[in-house]
């Protein structure tokens, strides 16, 4: 017992520590670019309150790459200290020590899954929304009453956002020049089509001018959007910032629709895939370090670490867009390699027995 909190203590600081110089290191980026928007709507404020907001999405980014360094350093540290040894001559087996050094990498997987899901997404949608409304024109956020744009005399509200990308409780507002209202138009949930076209549902339309007062109820209606790119960023969010179950339920209703969300589907896959490279460089860091030779030292194990884990995002973003360039189904171009890494961190970890 007092071995396993020793490993566990030990192998929680290397996560921690890994993880606080990556989270650092590209925020630092993040301000950064965030220094070019500064002005007098985007204060500096602003610009450090997002790169707060956005930490937890730069850690989960940073997850795989962070348990592989994570496991590497501190497992190295106790392989050149030689207590690694120590263990097995004390009667330790090879399995046991392997499965002191992966409980904290797998509540590390556990947070990082519920960090997904719960913390990240909502943290940035409103990061993105507030960087948005202050760079957008005539454009008023509230995030209890809403989404508000004008155009003219025309006034659109959102109440909100189903999963982020589709405009709920949407109400139009039209006047004349006199300032008397001539139209009031609203549906519950609305669909971004092309050419600036929502496609809304669920409509109730009331023609106030000219008199008398007419009232209809309909199934559908096209109406022609005045939101310009800019505006739109306010409101939809991009599929990174969706949360694995609402990527999955707005690709499922995409689907339903006969309409294709080749990056959506690939993010969403994408998501899925993160769990598994983050198991597969736990793995591939313990053969590195138990099975290398010896002479091999701590600072070298950390340079084939960061590069192997700088090799696998790189490849693992090449290869999804030219999934994406080849039509290839997503599932393959997201699992394709995260399963090979995997596979190869086993048949590591079997020679080492």
């Amino acid at each position: 017992m007092i071995l396993v909190r020793y490993v566990t203590r030990a192998m929680a600081q290397g996560y921690f520590l890994v993880a606080l110089v990556f989270v650092a290191l590209f925020s630092f980026i993040e301000i950064i670019q965030q220094l070019d928007d500064v002005g007098d709507a985007y204060r500096l404020f602003d610009a450090f309150l997002y790169v707060l907001m956005m930490l937890p999405r730069r850690m989960l980014d940073t997850t795989p790459v962070v348990a592989l360094l994570g496991t590497l350093v501190p497992l190295g540290l106790l392989a050149d200290g030689n207590e690694i040894l120590a263990m097995r001559a004390a009667g330790l087996s090879l399995q046991r020590v392997i499965g002191m050094v992966l409980v904290p990498g797998l509540v590390l997987l556990v947070l990082m899954l519920l960090t997904a899901q719960y913390v990240a997404p909502p943290l940035e949608m409103r990061a993105e929304r507030m960087r948005a409304a202050a760079l957008a024109q005539d454009v008023s956020v509230d995030f209890r009453g809403g989404f508000w744009s004008r155009d003219g005399r025309s006034f659109v509200n959102v109440g909100h956002m189903l999963r982020g990308r589709t405009p709920a409780d949407v109400t139009v507002y039209d006047f004349d020049a006199q300032g008397q209202l001539q139209r009031y138009v609203h549906a519950d949930t609305a669909h971004l089509g092309h050419d600036h076209v929502w496609q809304l549902r669920n409509v109730v339309v009331r023609q106030f001018l000219p008199q008398p007062v007419r009232a209809q109820q309909l199934a559908e209606l096209d109406w022609e959007s005045f939101l310009d790119a800019q505006q739109l960023d306010v409101l939809v969010v991009p599929p990174q910032a969706l949360s694995p179950l609402d990527l999955y339920l707005y690709v499922r209703d995409l689907r339903a629709r006969n309409e294709q969300a080749p990056q959506e589907e690939l993010r969403l896959w994408q998501q899925i895939a993160q769990p598994v490279v983050t198991l597969a460089m736990m793995l591939v860091a313990i053969p590195l370090v138990i099975g290398s030779n010896r002479a091999s030292s701590i600072s070298r194990r950390v340079v084939v670490g960061t590069l192997v884990g700088i090799g696998l995002y790189f490849g693992s973003q090449t290869l999804g867009y030219l999934g994406l360039l080849l039509h290839l189904p997503a599932p393959l171009t997201a699992l394709a390699l995260p399963t090979l890494i995997l596979l190869f961190a086993v048949g590591m970890l079997r020679r080492l027995r």
